[in-house]
């Protein structure tokens, strides 16, 4: 699963760095400002789709190979544990992981104000820092942007491991009439 959060891990850093970052920057311009925010926000959960899709897909195919590996008799110890195949509560945790950083920092700084935790949070955690401050909300609220990825992966992983299993039963019984007509 730590496989799996770090590249959304990495581009939700990468996107608060650049792109929400800049909305932090624009100061003149509050319009424009709130408009990149949107903008980052939107880039934010189509990398979740997209992340959140592949590693649906990925798991269903290692828990397709691993199945016929210990169908076999291996002594393969991933396929025995069953490390990396597919579970509904896998996309939602994956995305929830990728949020711890952002949720300490955040909790640090509402306990104990520090300039660092504020830059932090504007700048490398703007995602879920920036949209509430820009309403003079409270900061505990922040605390509620982690339900957007964590949201947005698990139902995409869910949504794209259910196509891939189709996809892996029509194989299946693909093969099985090769293999019947192989035997006649």
């Amino acid at each position: 699963m730590l496989a799996g959060a770090a590249f959304p891990l990495m581009l939700q850093l990468i996107l608060s760095v650049s792109f929400i970052g800049m909305a932090t920057a624009i100061t003149e311009d509050f319009a424009l400002s709130v408009v990149m925010l949107i903008v980052g926000e939107i880039l934010l959960c189509a990398a979740y789709v997209i992340f959140g899709r592949q590693n649906g897909i990925t798991a269903v195919r290692k828990l397709v190979v691993q199945a016929k590996k210990r169908d076999i008799g291996t002594a393969d110890k991933q396929a025995l544990c069953g490390t990396g195949e597919y579970s509904a509560y896998k996309g939602f945790l994956i995305g929830f992981i990728t949020c711890i950083p952002y949720a300490l920092v955040q909790l640090i700084e509402l306990c104990a104000h520090n300039n660092f935790c504020y830059f932090l949070l504007q700048y490398v955690f703007g995602w879920a820092a920036i949209p509430f401050t820009y309403a003079n909300l409270s900061g505990w609220l922040n605390f509620l942007w982690i339900i957007l990825p964590t949201a947005v992966h698990g139902v995409t992983y869910v949504m794209a491991a259910h196509r891939e299993w189709a996809k892996q039963r029509e194989i299946a019984s693909r093969q099985i009439v090769k293999e019947e007509k192989d035997k006649k």
